[in-house]
């Protein structure tokens, strides 16, 4: 591919430094080296409350599914937290 940098006449702006091309389809986004990035939703349990051994459990399970994924794969996690006034009533 021709590279089409020298013959710009503008100063780079932030979309240079994205990487994304295009989105494909919801949550699923070309990145411009051809690559692909999906983007999901996690909401889990409360581990502040959580024993040591929940938390081994917890973590074993996360680590089984990661590692069949195998070579080639890049996983970033992003927390946001919140505060919260009240925990929410028990449906059962």
């Amino acid at each position: 591919m021709m590279n089409l940098a020298e013959y710009r006449r503008r100063s780079q702006s932030l979309a240079d430094f994205l990487p994304w091309a295009a989105l494909v389809e919801r949550g699923v986004i070309l990145n411009k080296d051809g690559s692909f990035q999906r983007t999901a939703r996690f909401r889990g349990p409360d581990l502040d409350s959580a024993t040591a051994s929940e938390l081994v459990a917890i973590t074993s399970r996360l680590n089984n599914a990661l590692r069949r994924l195998g070579s080639g794969w890049a996983i970033f996690v992003e927390a946001q937290r919140e505060a919260a006034n009240r925990y929410r009533q028990c449906l059962s």
